[in-house]
């Protein structure tokens, strides 16, 4: 049987070190608990739980609705799963994609024109895996309708460079 061989890469944190090194030097563990924040009906807490260049976990909380408008991500392919409560998921028309519970979900392609909101009174988590190119940085949101309700939600773990381009992105 032949050998693997592991790559040396050149890093100036640990010269020497092999790719695998690199990579299980960042490994991240992380859990989810809701923060003490107050929500106001309509708006949604989004919590980033971890991410690389290249993915992203969060979790969306949504209180009575957590609407957001018509929209789509040109660099993101997106899997979406309820933790809790009820979610709904359209598309354009507001034609109903989906209503899905505890431990259902959708994906959702790059360029899917997608909204969704809690449906029912009890709060919703609504876990969000993004996979988006190398290098990205950060997730492309396209507009294609009006906000449903004047303002955003809150966001939680974000970095600047997140938090400017969700700034940006968010008008219509």
């Amino acid at each position: 049987m032949a050998e693997i061989q592991t790559k040396e890469i050149e890093n100036e944190e640990a010269p020497g070190a092999t790719i695998h090194e690199q990579a299980e030097a960042k490994v991240m563990p992380f859990a989810f608990k809701r923060p003490d924040v107050a929500l106001p009906d309509g708006r949604k807490l989004h919590v980033k739980l971890a991410g690389t260049d290249s993915c992203r976990a969060s979790v969306q909380v949504l209180n009575k609705g957590g609407e957001n408008n018509l929209h789509f991500h040109p660099n993101m392919d997106l899997i979406y799963m309820v933790l809790k409560g009820r979610v709904a998921f359209y598309g354009p028309g507001d034609k109903l994609v989906g209503e899905f519970g505890v431990h259902e979900g959708v994906m959702l392609p790059e360029y899917t024109r997608y909204w969704f909101k809690s449906v029912g009174d009890e709060e919703a988590h609504l876990l969000q895996i993004a996979g988006y190119p190398r290098g990205a940085k950060a997730s492309k949101r396209i507009p294609v309708a009006p906000q449903k309700l004047a303002g955003d939600g809150i966001w939680i773990g974000m970095s600047e460079e997140e938090l400017k381009v969700r700034k940006d992105n968010i008008k219509y």
